[in-house]
């Protein structure tokens, strides 16, 4: 943790940064697209820093509140998805991922495929997440069944 860095250095590193999933797109763009009543907040717990957003959206036709947590990383040039909360629930990998389509697609933006699955869906049970995996097969998945086939 840089004690030299101000909250608006982290912010402006989450707003003006992108996801590996959504290239060539904004954060911040991307959540002001999506999201109203938008906040952040940079907060320091046991020497790492943290920059919370917060928005309302629509999430299954109601009203909710999503927080991303963001952890900024000791470089003060990287950060990661810590974990999302919608109405003070934590989404899973999946769940995670179906939102930042949706983020996505509201903003404009296409998810890179190989960004879009967890390791859930990678093995084919998708089960535990919104995503269908008819609809997303990957070239793994694909080899998979033409080796049974084969058997």
């Amino acid at each position: 943790m840089n004690e030299n860095v101000t909250d608006e250095k982290y912010i402006g590193l989450i707003c003006n940064g992108e996801f590996n999933a959504i290239p060539d797109f904004k954060i911040g763009e991307l959540f002001e697209s999506f999201f109203d009543n938008i906040n952040y907040n940079v907060f320091k717990e046991n020497n790492q820093v943290y920059v919370d957003f917060t928005g309302e959206a629509v999430c299954d036709d109601n009203p909710c509140v999503v927080v991303i947590r963001f952890k900024i990383e000791d470089n003060v040039e990287d950060f990661e998805i810590s974990e999302i909360k919608v109405d003070d629930e934590i989404l899973s990998e999946c769940e995670t991922l179906d939102l930042l389509e949706d983020i996505a697609y509201v903003g404009g933006a296409v998810m890179e495929e190989d960004e879009y699955y967890c390791d859930g869906c990678m093995d084919g049970d998708c089960s535990h997440c919104s995503f269908e995996i008819d609809d997303y097969e990957d070239d793994e998945t694909e080899e998979d069944d033409d080796e049974d086939e084969n058997e």
